[in-house]
């Protein structure tokens, strides 16, 4: 990979774990400059202190907290912000308490919203880059994750509506939309949906780096969306020019695997 993030400054959300730790150390090894974001305070510290990083407690969700800190760690200048920060809840829609779907639309999706109103002044001057991790669930709705998809689903239409708003700016907006990810946030879900016993063809799981590594090719070549392998493209493809089979390709996964 080429030095192209030598000196850039940069905001890792949901550093502390999982695609934004993997991002935060590839960006490191090119020599960017890091602020690194979570809620979990030891978490995000120990990774500052490893990296030479500023490490900032933030919840997403909190419009002032997340303005102020935007202020303070833009390090003179902001050239990329990559959002990682998100919440999972799986079971059927129905065995999921309300207020768990309700933290998740407001982590997932409003989360989003918040960061990008703060960060994109910082962006416009900079002609820098906004990534929102979004999900393969955002192409069609997915049982077991009907409103963690439905947030992410969110995210790719407002990512949509941003670059055609931003166009002409030189602000890049990139939006990328892994499979299952061998991530904190899944390790207890991994192995219990029905989706992932179901073993299709379409589904594989991806190690944080792998992400990491191609959400860091996206910028770099300024893509929108970012497709983390063969697998995330054609099921992009089909859910768009083959919706007809949207229904009977997830209900025959979903009864596979035990649904």
């Amino acid at each position: 990979m080429s030095s192209a993030f030598a000196g850039k400054r940069c905001i890792i959300t949901g550093a502390a774990s999982g695609i934004g730790q993997a991002s935060a150390r590839l960006l490191k090894a090119q020599g960017a400059r890091l602020a690194l974001w979570d809620r979990d305070a030891d978490g995000v510290q120990r990774l500052a202190a490893e990296l030479g990083a500023e490490a900032y407690v933030v919840d997403v969700t909190d419009a002032d907290a997340v303005a102020a800190a935007v202020e303070q760690s833009a390090l003179g200048g902001l050239d990329a912000l990559l959002h990682c920060a998100g919440i999972l809840h799986t079971r059927t829609f129905e065995q999921i308490p309300i207020n768990d779907q309700r933290r998740m639309v407001e982590v997932n999706f409003i989360g989003t919203m918040t960061i990008a109103h703060a960060a994109l002044p910082h962006l416009r001057s900079s002609r820098g880059s906004l990534v929102l991790v979004a999900s393969l669930s955002a192409f069609y709705g997915a049982p077991e994750y009907a409103v963690y998809g439905a947030t992410k689903a969110a995210v790719l239409s407002f990512a949509q509506a941003l670059r055609v708003e931003l166009a002409g700016s030189g602000v890049h907006i990139g939006v990328v939309c892994p499979l299952f990810v061998n991530t904190p946030m899944i390790a207890g879900y991994n192995g219990n949906t029905h989706l992932i016993r179901s073993r299709s063809p379409l589904f594989n799981t991806s190690e944080p780096g792998q992400i990491a590594a191609v959400i860091l090719r996206g910028i770099e070549r300024r893509a929108f969306m970012i497709f983390p392998g063969w697998r995330t493209r054609l099921v992009f493809w089909i859910t768009r020019y083959a919706h007809f089979l949207n229904h009977r390709v997830t209900l025959m996964t979903y009864r596979q695997g035990g649904g």
